[in-house]
């Protein structure tokens, strides 16, 4: 579906599993798209926390992080749905039942350096929304911290005709899809006019600059 939106990058980040997102990136190798190693992760805030990475071996570090951090209590299928898990072909290869739409046993600030010390940037997800934000969850978006940048929803990016020249109290602003279906990739992307933004070196690049 990337593919037929003519998306040049992209980043599967699923809420406290690492294993689609390596799937993805296995998969790019034989297309022309990009995909940035990512996961969304959930602070003991309650804040949704975004990281990316340059490599898999970095999300593998955060996955040993995030099974650490998680409660240790069985998914609820009624409640949350099956948590499966694919492989290339798109077969399902394993029931996951380790309960991960729960917050992580980790504070923002100390999930933020970890991020960082593992090579990766860490992005505050859809800080405008209502829930599971930075200032849903805390009120307010500290402008010393450590952040890379902060994601806003796609409604507020084409509400405000956003660019990626865009900030927030000094941080660069991104958006993403925030697709949970395969139908709605690339419905939402955001426009890289210059071609400065095609793998997480340059994004990290990009992001430094603002």
């Amino acid at each position: 579906m990337a593919s037929k939106r003519n998306l040049d990058v992209v980043s599967i980040t699923d809420h406290n599993a690492v294993q689609h997102s390596i799937a993805a990136c296995q998969l790019s190798e034989k297309d022309q798209i990009a995909v940035i190693p990512g996961v969304e992760l959930t602070t003991r805030e309650e804040v949704h926390l975004l990281a990316y990475f340059p490599d898999v071996e970095s999300l593998l570090k955060l996955e040993k992080k995030i099974d650490s951090c998680l409660p240790k209590i069985r998914n609820n299928p009624e409640i949350f749905g099956h948590q499966v898990r694919y492989d290339l072909n798109g077969e399902i290869v394993e029931l996951d039942n380790k309960l991960r739409q729960t917050a992580l046993d980790i504070g923002l600030d100390n999930l933020v350096d970890f991020i960082h010390n593992i090579g990766g940037i860490a992005v505050p997800a859809h800080i405008d929304k209502d829930r599971f934000s930075m200032l849903s969850q805390l009120g307010f978006l500290d402008p010393e911290a450590d952040f890379d940048a902060v994601e806003i929803s796609k409604f507020k990016w084409e509400k405000e005709s956003s660019h990626l020249s865009n900030t927030w109290d000094g941080f660069p602003v991104i958006a993403g899809s925030d697709s949970h279906v395969i139908e709605d990739i690339g419905l939402f992307f955001m426009e890289d006019i210059n071609d400065e933004i095609r793998d997480f070196t340059s994004l990290k690049g990009f992001l430094k600059r603002k």
